[in-house]
């Protein structure tokens, strides 16, 4: 059984060069493929099974989420903690199918990397969009990630990436901690940060509506209640690829129904039934399931071929994460823990 504590984890992912990427990534593709495929089988026959999600909250306002799975070959499940005093801490535990622990690795990193990953997916076969100028919104470990992935995955593209947040701290930490490591490997890009509570809300709000207009990707990570923005900051119209994964109830939203019905009244979503019980967007929006393409199953058509977007149309993704995402990427992780000899290999379990 090997351990990849926090700092295992953090060298395996941000050591991955493009064909590393590309493998956990066509891993994950594989994944969300099977998931999609088995829905038109009876229960029986599945191969991937995925619980819904329990939750505990403790006297104190702990509150820890179990997330299991399995896709047969393994079982894995994902215990969070989210406390006022500590943050979110997590572990995966790893299983053979006859119950032996195989692996235990910290989560944090694991799940912002695996959905940042999972946009990606999408945003590669999206030939004809252009990747030039990058907007994130948000802060945190999904923001971090999901500049690294775009960058790595698209060096000759990408030409500015743009992170705005609502607090300058979390900025000021990104900046400390990752984003300084990115200019020095990608020269050739502008990274920049705004913080509304260090420029004003009158700036904050041009400068927001200025980065919008001029983006041809937007990644929106925010656990918001209210629209980050209207749709009239996206005028003039322009192809762009827009990505959800900050709201995951029902009473959040990151952008509002005109936003989000931009792309021709369709939405590429990770899973349909979890999107339309989770999110907000979609739920005040009314969607209905024929209105959403689940990427699994777009993937297992394409073949490798490039999603055609209409020109009129934006491309725009909702994600709301699995627990495959995390065990395929999990065992990845692990594979590549004892091929370099990162973590720790403990007898007994």
């Amino acid at each position: 059984m090997r351990i990849l504590a926090e700092p295992d984890v953090s060298k395996i992912l941000r050591e991955l060069d493009q064909p590393q990427c590309h493998d956990f990534l066509d891993a994950l593709c594989d994944s969300l493929t099977a998931v999609s495929n088995q829905s038109i089988l009876p229960e029986t026959e599945h191969r991937i099974h995925q619980p819904l999600r329990s939750t505990i909250l403790t006297k104190e306002q702990n509150l820890s989420l179990f997330m299991p799975v399995s896709n047969t070959v393994s079982t894995g499940i994902k215990i969070v903690t989210a406390s006022q005093s500590h943050g979110l801490i997590g572990v995966i535990n790893i299983f053979s199918p006859e119950g032996s622990l195989q692996g235990l690795l910290s989560a944090a990193k694991i799940t912002a990397f695996r959905t940042a990953l999972t946009i990606m997916s999408l945003l590669v076969r999206c030939k004809s969009l252009s990747k030039e100028n990058v907007v994130i919104l948000g802060s945190g470990r999904q923001a971090e990630w999901h500049a690294r992935l775009v960058l790595l995955l698209f060096p000759e593209h990408v030409r500015s990436i743009t992170i705005l947040n609502r607090g300058r701290r979390r900025l000021e930490e990104l900046e400390q901690e990752v984003l300084g490591a990115l200019r020095t490997r990608y020269p050739h890009v502008s990274i920049t940060t705004v913080a509304k509570d260090a420029v004003g809300t009158d700036t904050w709000e041009e400068k927001l509506q200025a980065a919008l207009q001029a983006c041809d990707v937007l990644f929106s990570c925010t656990p918001a209640t209210e629209p980050n923005f209207p749709a009239s900051y996206l005028q003039p119209f322009r192809q762009r690829f827009i990505s959800l994964i900050g709201s995951y109830k029902p009473h959040m939203r990151e952008v509002d129904t005109e936003t989000l019905l931009s792309g021709g009244g369709k939405v590429y979503v990770d899973l349909k039934e979890a999107c339309l019980e989770e999110s907000g967007e979609l739920i005040l929006a009314e969607m209905k399931e024929e209105q959403l393409i689940e990427v699994g199953e777009l993937y297992g058509k394409l073949k490798g071929a490039p999603v055609e977007v209409p020109q009129s149309c934006n491309v725009i993704f909702k994600c709301v994460g699995m627990g495959i995402m995390d065990l395929v990427i999990g065992n990845k992780l692990l594979d590549v823990g004892r091929e370099r000899g990162i973590g720790m290999e403990v007898d007994g379990f």
